[in-house]
């Protein structure tokens, strides 16, 4: 597949399962949301924006593990919320509006595809493996509605 790509696109490919995101690679809700002001506006209201009120003070990193966005518990947690990247991915590298809007170049650069309900399922089941607050989890049920289409 790869041998298939344009030679620039074929090496950023070829080198992206080596790349470690840093702490600079964060951008944070707020720089997606510049772009994506309806699908923040979303995400906004839901519990996952919320999460810093379930907790008292700062979680210890394996709480952020799933309650955060960043490389917790590895490394250091950006927020303690449930971000876009906490989903996407980290940003920096495909945030730029003209990378964003070539979807090949973006999943190169570290956008996860999260574009079938099986790939989407697969991404909330690494934190939702029970019941939340009581509810069976639904990883159908939609993050974040918003009827605009990207392309």
């Amino acid at each position: 597949m790869i041998g298939k790509l344009p030679p620039a696109l074929a090496m950023v490919a070829a080198l992206a399962p080596f790349a470690l995101a840093s702490q600079r690679d964060w951008t944070g809700s707020a720089a997606c949301g510049s772009c994506h002001p309806a699908e923040l506006a979303a995400w906004q209201i839901t519990p996952h924006a919320m999460t810093r009120s379930r907790f008292a003070a700062r979680p210890e990193a394996r709480c952020l593990a799933c309650h955060g966005t960043g490389e917790a518990p590895a490394g250091r947690a950006i927020a303690v919320e449930v971000g876009c990247e906490a989903c996407h991915g980290a940003g920096a590298a495909y945030a730029e509006d003209d990378l964003m809007r070539d979807r090949p170049v973006a999943l190169a650069l570290g956008m996860l595809d999260l574009s079938t309900p099986k790939l989407r399922a697969a991404s909330c089941m690494q934190c939702h493996t029970r019941a939340t607050r009581g509810k069976p989890f639904d990883p159908t049920a939609p993050v974040h509605p918003v009827s605009k289409v990207h392309p």
